[in-house]
């Protein structure tokens, strides 16, 4: 089975709301809090069989290709190439990407040349993604619903919104949450305690600061948080602020036993559980956050890292060390987030509730049967490879000029 043709488009789909995590240098634009851009990729093979790949939530900072130079970069690389082949083809897209190209965008691109070949892949053998990842060991992946800071509107009218919106998803069975925090303490303690109110007792929440508290101030912020009801924290230490991580990976890299030993020191100081980021960071970061004993989960974007193989390596690291994983998001469209649930129910060691919002938080998607919650979970469609095809008039729908 050979690569014959290559197809990129790119397509905008809003979001429910205008949504942003603590953001103290104001990275993302207004347009961009309210939508989310992505390149859609296609390999096609010489029989007709089509290969269908993601690149997720791309932000105008990152400064991606075009859809038709990314398109031709890709017909250089893998047209002609054997699916037998898709390891080898993949590492010469790597290589082929410019030195220049924006960290994250590197490895979001990756992700989807890699979904694209993965799908032809179990195509080929007619097999579900799942079985080429090891084997399914569960039903489906628990969803974690994320709560996002909302758009610049006056505190009262924030509160009821973000009522409304964790009374709908705890009616709809949604068991675990996630708060985006860090911006303004007084209003997150607002809002976990008002979470508590609705959720009672008993329902999972942990919130995520991106980075934005110095050590101390983790630790005390972190005690009120608990003492309010929260089950974890995520990212709570500037030393791995998420707009680094983002788009300068190498500075936390760099030092990336200072920043584990900063995250060990909350975490010994804390009643909850500490979660961190590891897949837009070096593989020497897991091994220092596994060396300090500096979390209890790992958060892996397989996405950011580069593809499922990698998140599936940290994955394993993880587990190895004794340490829970979670599957976090960029916000996916159909494939992206097909692949993520492929992903969760193949990898045992994914054992705490994931971030996979999409399905919820975008007001359509691009493909044919799109993801829908079911008891609080996602479970992958039946068919080989990821199991989702495009709905062109949707694609049309929400095409970029530029696509």
């Amino acid at each position: 089975m050979k690569i014959a043709d290559i197809r990129v488009r790119e397509v905008s789909v809003p979001r429910l709301y205008d949504t942003y995590s603590a953001d103290v240098q104001k990275l993302q634009s207004a347009d961009e809090r309210g939508r989310s851009r992505y390149q859609i990729i296609e390999l096609f093979t010489e029989d007709g069989i089509v290969g269908l790949g993601e690149v997720s939530d791309i932000y105008d900072r990152m400064q991606p290709l075009s859809a038709a130079d990314l398109r031709n970069l890709l017909q250089r690389e893998l047209a002609g190439g054997d699916v037998a082949q898709w390891a080898l083809l993949y590492q010469r897209v790597a290589a082929a990407l410019p030195d220049t190209y924006h960290p994250e965008l590197r490895g979001l691109t990756l992700f989807g040349v890699e979904i694209a070949l993965l799908d032809l892949v179990g195509k080929r053998f007619d097999a579900p993604l799942y079985e080429l990842l090891g084997g399914r060991c569960r039903d489906g992946v628990e969803v974690c619903w994320v709560g996002f800071l909302r758009g610049e509107i006056p505190m009262v009218e924030e509160l009821a919104a973000f009522e409304a919106e964790i009374a709908a998803k705890v009616a709809q069975g949604m068991r675990a949450f996630k708060l985006k925090v860090g911006e303004d303490h007084p209003r997150d303690l607002a809002r976990i305690e008002l979470f508590r109110q609705i959720a009672g007792p008993d329902l999972y929440l942990r919130v995520d600061a991106s980075g934005s508290w110095q050590e101390l101030e983790a630790i005390d912020k972190i005690g009120q948080m608990a003492r309010a009801g929260i089950n974890a924290c995520e990212t709570p230490v500037v030393a791995i602020s998420r707009q680094v991580a983002n788009d300068n990976p190498e500075q936390i890299n760099a030092r990336a036993d200072e920043a584990a030993l900063s995250l060990a020191r909350v975490r010994a100081a804390v009643p909850i559980d500490i979660i961190e980021h590891v897949a837009d960071l070096g593989d020497a970061f897991s091994a220092a956050l596994v060396r300090h004993r500096a979390v209890d989960v790992v958060n892996v974007i397989p996405s950011q890292g580069g593809g499922l193989m990698r998140g599936l390596r940290l994955i394993h690291t993880a587990q190895t060390a004794g340490m829970a994983a979670l599957l976090g998001s960029t916000v996916e469209m159909g494939p992206g987030t097909a692949a993520f649930v492929h992903l969760g129910v193949a990898a045992q060691n994914v054992t705490v509730s994931s971030d996979l919002v999409a399905p919820g938080l975008l007001v359509d998607d691009v493909c044919a049967h799109p993801f829908a919650y079911q008891d609080g979970a996602l479970r992958p469609f039946a068919g080989p490879g990821l199991g989702v095809a495009l709905d062109e008039d949707k694609m049309a729908k929400w095409a970029l000029s530029n696509g």
